[in-house]
């Protein structure tokens, strides 16, 4: 069957706090019902140049890599989703924000934390914090739903607070994200709920 954007669910997860008694980590499912979620399925690799001997092409001709800057840049990452007057609206609004203080349902606040402080890889090593230590990234999963479940996971995603726009109509209000994708991308099956120690909460 054709996979559709109806079939998709999308989250944004924080990298949680570890203690003796584990990790906690928490996620917010989001509403993307305009279906227009565009991310990559892969990061980029190096640029090669061809070499060749005094312009002719011969058994001496070979390719020569190019630095890795193109490797580790940023990727873009976009959706967007209609708002409604609930507390998970509110909760986005400081998810995308950078915000480390999360009002919760209950009245109080839910600390997240940022996966780029101590947990965003790509090609298996570790990349360094943000300078600025305001800014926050963190874990993007989508999965569609089928006989067979087809889902990405964008790691270190960070959220510019300047590039996230709200967009007014007669009959809702649109809520248009854009973030850059500084980790891996992967394939995954399913969402994670619990594993090596690590618990995974609904925001709320």
């Amino acid at each position: 069957m054709l996979f559709q954007g109806k079939d998709g669910v999308l989250r944004i997860g924080d990298y949680g706090t570890d203690t003796s008694a584990g990790s906690t980590r928490y996620y917010q499912e989001i509403l993307f019902c305009e279906m227009d979620f565009s991310a990559p399925t892969a990061r980029p690799h190096t640029d090669e140049t061809l070499m060749m001997n005094r312009g002719n092409f011969d058994t001496k001709a070979h390719y020569v890599e190019g630095n890795d800057d193109p490797v580790y840049a940023p990727v873009p990452l976009t959706f967007s989703c209609r708002l409604n007057d609930t507390i998970d609206t509110r909760a986005l609004h400081h998810w995308l924000s950078g915000s480390t203080l999360i009002p919760n349902a209950v009245g109080g606040t839910t600390q997240v934390y940022s996966w780029d402080e101590s947990g965003v890889t790509f090609r298996s090593q570790l990349l360094p914090a943000f300078k600025d230590s305001v800014k926050q990234s963190y874990r993007m999963q989508i999965i569609f739903d089928g006989d067979t479940d087809y889902g990405l996971q964008y790691d270190g995603v960070y959220f510019t607070p300047s590039e996230q726009t709200i967009t007014e109509s007669a009959d809702s209000l649109m809520l248009s994200a854009n973030g850059q994708i500084y980790g891996d991308v992967t394939r995954i099956a399913e969402f994670p709920t619990t594993g090596s120690g690590t618990t995974y909460l609904a925001f709320s």
